[in-house]
């Protein structure tokens, strides 16, 4: 992100400020609500802990933020839907919408778009799961893929993304003007993969799923 880099952490005494960084605006925030529990036929791939610690907004759009997702350990290669924590209480009281694309993952690395760019909008009030539809097969052999946001809309209409509360496992990126950089500060991405279809782990990986998602 070149220069892009200041970011501006509001307590939660101070939420609803306005925003002075060039880059990113955000507040500390309430505790997490609970995603409903996927059925015995979905697999939900995680790295945040569903505990919220700060939300976050860039100032200006065409923003994407994501997470790397590894099922080189999994059966199953279709996703269903992008789960991802938002509000429409900041920064200005309503939802706006964004957009959500899959991407390659090149040796641990995002790569080009392989599913959407889809405009989706939350629902309800409060900060709050939002489950959008992907249903998206992934190519053959693919061992892994990158969900993200964008951001499309200038701050503050916009709707803001999610860190947890947990140390930075570094499993999220940010994409801007044609770079993806690993995302920075406190916490980690809470944006979640379900995938569907005959869920199981391959024998000899269960450990290592276990390693990587719980």
């Amino acid at each position: 992100m070149g220069t892009k880099g200041i970011v501006l952490i509001l307590a939660l005494s101070l939420a609803g400020a306005a925003a002075k960084s060039a880059d990113l605006a955000g507040e500390r925030a309430v505790n997490a609500q609970r995603p409903p529990a996927c059925p015995r036929t979905e697999y939900e791939l995680k790295w945040d802990n569903g505990k919220l610690g700060y939300v976050k907004t860039h100032i200006e759009p065409g923003n994407w933020v994501g997470n790397d997702f590894d099922i080189s350990t999994l059966e199953a290669n279709s996703i269903k839907y992008i789960r991802i924590y938002s509000s429409n209480l900041w920064p200005n009281g309503r939802w706006d919408g964004f957009r959500i694309g899959i991407f390659k993952l090149n040796g641990g690395t995002p790569g080009a778009l392989i599913w959407g760019p889809q405009f989706v909008k939350g629902n309800g009030s409060g900060y709050r799961w939002c489950d959008f539809d992907v249903n998206y097969t992934l190519p053959k052999g693919a061992a892994g893929f990158v969900a993200a946001a964008e951001q499309i809309y200038k701050y503050p209409n916009t709707d803001p993304y999610c860190l947890d509360t947990g140390p930075p496992k570094r499993q999220g990126w940010t994409y801007y003007r044609g770079v993806w950089t690993p995302l920075q500060g406190e916490g980690n991405l809470m944006l979640r993969a379900v995938m569907q279809g005959d869920i199981g782990v391959l024998p000899t990986s269960i450990g290592r799923v276990k390693a990587l998602y719980y």
